[in-house]
């Protein structure tokens, strides 16, 4: 069994995240504008924030790359939004990777698969 076929609530559980936060981050760009930028470096606890969260996004950005390659999909579509609006794009992909039916990892991409080994 594919670990994708165990664990249906995940799809579910991403689904609320992803329209909650898409909202919120709508609500912030309509409200603020561009005015998020100078927040985000107000302050050294405020940018300490920002450039964890800049390293944070750089790293699941790499991953994204890999496991998407790996499953013979496109990452940039995913890498672009999560460039322009954070963890949104990030959201979106964890969301089309989990849905049911979504492509499996089609294999030799290392790091890719968080399937636990077959016994």
């Amino acid at each position: 069994m594919k670990l994708e076929d165990t664990r249906p609530w995940l799809f579910w559980v991403l689904m609320l995240d992803f329209v909650g936060f898409t909202a919120l981050t709508g609500y912030v760009l309509l409200e603020y504008g561009m005015g998020w930028v100078e927040v985000a470096f107000s302050n050294p606890v405020s940018t300490l924030v920002t450039i964890d969260l800049f390293i944070a996004l750089s790293m699941v950005m790499s991953w994204i790359y890999v496991d998407a390659r790996g499953r013979d999909v496109s990452p940039w579509p995913y890498l672009l939004l999560t460039l322009g609006t954070g963890s949104v794009g990030t959201l979106l992909y964890l969301l089309v990777r989990e849905r049911p039916g979504a492509p499996v990892i089609s294999g030799g991409v290392h790091g890719a698969n968080l399937s636990p080994a077959k016994h």
